[in-house]
């Protein structure tokens, strides 16, 4: 019995020593359903637009904005129709400013326009995404996007082809679906398949015209999934990236601009009801459908040199000119670069008869390739656009033509989409992501095998504005802490024999430097090691020493 309980006063000891040796490298569990693989609030369960940054397109007009936080919400839309959310918040259709009452201050008959884009997310896992849409009746007009961090090439675009479908709403949400307008259905997607794995995106969501449910609802964005799943072919998103032709015999001309005998170099964009075709000797957005017809006609690539201008006939219900307009687009990007509506003396044309248009192209870059979309989102009276007669001009004809004739020019179009507002939460999310990396290494002593290449890649992908964040010795903020100490101990303790690199710099290239404050607890670096060792077998044999002259003086 004494023999036992010596041996377990020298034992106990030792286990809280290897303890306190293994907690040097290890922290507590965190979350990791943030990390740079993900968007930040891709659930809108922040209750507001944090992470995301809105975009207008009407004359940067707020008032035209297709985006508002008050959009993020617990309600339902029109009453008592559920939108099938994730969580208690999704974007909606609509802005109830009185929860009893339930008034919309938004609806889908608006002229609001504009863009939301998402934080940074590499892509990683699986290579899938999944998300719910709603809304977004019209897919020419209203549809999400996927693009590359980069260059914002365009890689992928997707539309709520399930729209009002109540049966397939019904069968989602699991009881009656009596509107399906705005009801949020689920999609997956292999992003892999079109880009590849590391590559760092972002989400867009486009609301380019007005009316006519060109809006789209909201939630769950998930971009990172560890292992591929099975969705159901309703669950499967369609990608409708449009495949601009022409583009490697592009030159100085619109191909086809006479629609001499067909549409040849033309292509109609996906809407089921899209009403464009050649009809007496013009193309025509009611050629299938009348007034009704939904949709665009989208040109074939062409270059901007010589002849910087575009002129052609225009005929139709001009007066909407948030509905009717013509759109010249970046081939790659499909970014729009500029947009036109009727000319000024014409704000209240609805006729079939012809008037001279003219458009400056003269901003655009020589070196960059465009097609032009002719755009028709009215579905009421006067919904119909005719076109004609398109064709490149110099600058000599520009200048011959009376200035009445020159199309109005939208100003103030985005022309990029930079993340703004979000670099905080992107450090904090990498700090959150790096400790969950690391974690199980750091609990099994197995820090050499930390996949720090694979850090280090996530944390080159930060925008300089969360490197700054993340290094400046004021940022308190627990994970980051955390996270900066952890990567300074497991650098110091294995960099030099796994020859890593020491990543965690500022935007200007400037090395984390470790400062002890208050509310940064100090995790010790390896030339500590030695010392802690030594303390901790000091501490066992003061404790084991002590307890053996105590037991032995009570025994004997």
């Amino acid at each position: 019995m004494k023999k036992r309980i010596i041996v377990s006063l020298f034992i106990t000891p030792l286990i809280i020593g290897a303890m306190i040796f293994q907690s040097l490298e290890r922290t507590t569990p965190v979350d990791a359903k943030n990390s740079t693989y993900q968007i930040v609030n891709g659930g809108f369960e922040n209750g507001d637009l944090t992470g995301w940054t809105a975009y207008r397109i009407w004359k940067d007009e707020a008032g035209m904005a297709a985006f508002d936080a008050s959009l993020v919400h617990g309600y339902n839309y029109f009453g008592s129709n559920p939108y099938g959310r994730d969580g208690s918040y999704q974007l909606g259709i609509t802005s109830q400013a009185d929860q009893n009452s339930g008034t919309i201050q938004w609806d889908q008959a608006s002229e609001r326009m504009g863009y939301l884009r998402s934080s940074n997310f590499i892509l990683g896992g699986s290579g899938w995404i999944s998300f719910k849409l709603g809304g977004g009746k019209n897919p020419s007009f209203a549809h999400m996007s996927v693009r590359k961090t980069s260059d914002d090439t365009e890689v992928a675009r997707f539309a709520n082809r399930h729209f009002n479908d109540t049966t397939k709403a019904t069968t989602q949400y699991g009881s009656s679906i009596t509107n399906a307008e705005a009801f949020l259905f689920q999609y997956y997607f292999n992003i892999s398949s079109v880009a590849s794995l590391g590559t760092q995106l972002y989400i867009l969501l486009c609301d380019t015209a007005a009316y006519d449910w060109s809006i789209l609802s909201a939630d769950s964005f998930v971009t990172y999934i560890a292992s591929a799943p099975t969705p159901s072919a309703d669950q499967t998103a369609t990608n409708i990236l449009p495949t601009i032709s022409g583009v490697d015999t592009a030159d100085n001309t619109i191909k086809n601009g006479y629609f001499g005998t067909d549409l040849s170099n033309w292509d109609l964009s996906v809407d089921s009801g899209n009403g464009w075709g050649r009809k007496d000797d013009a193309a025509k957005s009611n050629n299938t459908g009348g007034d009704g017809a939904i949709g665009i006609l989208r040109s074939s690539a062409f270059i901007v040199t010589t002849n910087e201008y575009i002129r052609f006939d225009w005929a139709g219900g001009l007066r909407y000119d948030k509905q009717i307009f013509i759109s010249v687009r970046e081939v790659g990007t499909n970014i729009e670069k500029l947009r036109f509506v009727r000319r000024d003396n014409l704000s209240s044309k609805e006729s079939d008869g012809f008037d001279n248009h003219m458009l400056d192209l003269s901003s655009l870059e020589s070196t960059e390739k465009y097609y032009l979309e002719l755009a028709d989102n009215r579905s009421g009276g006067w919904g119909v656009s005719y076109v004609d007669s398109i064709r490149t001009v110099p600058l000599s004809e520009w200048n011959d033509v009376t200035s009445g004739d020159r199309a109005v020019s939208i100003s103030n179009l985005p022309l990029s989409f930079s993340v703004t507002g979000v670099q905080d939460q992107e450090a904090v999310d990498y700090g959150i992501y790096f400790l969950a990396q690391t974690d199980s290494y750091c609990a099994t002593l197995d820090g050499d095998e930390v996949p720090w290449s694979t850090l280090e890649t996530a944390y080159g992908n930060l925008s300089n504005e969360a490197k700054d964040y993340f290094v400046n010795s004021g940022t308190t903020e627990t994970n980051v802490v955390a996270a900066r100490a952890r990567f300074v101990y497991l650098h110091n303790k294995y960099g030099a024999l796994m020859e890593w690199n020491y990543f965690v710099k500022s935007s200007t290239g400037v090395n984390y430097s470790p400062t002890q404050t208050a509310s940064e607890p100090r995790i010790p670096l390896v030339n500590d090691e030695l010392a802690y060792v030594l303390l901790v077998a000091g501490a066992v044999f003061l404790f084991a020493s002590a307890a053996y002259i105590i037991f032995r003086k009570r025994f004997n």
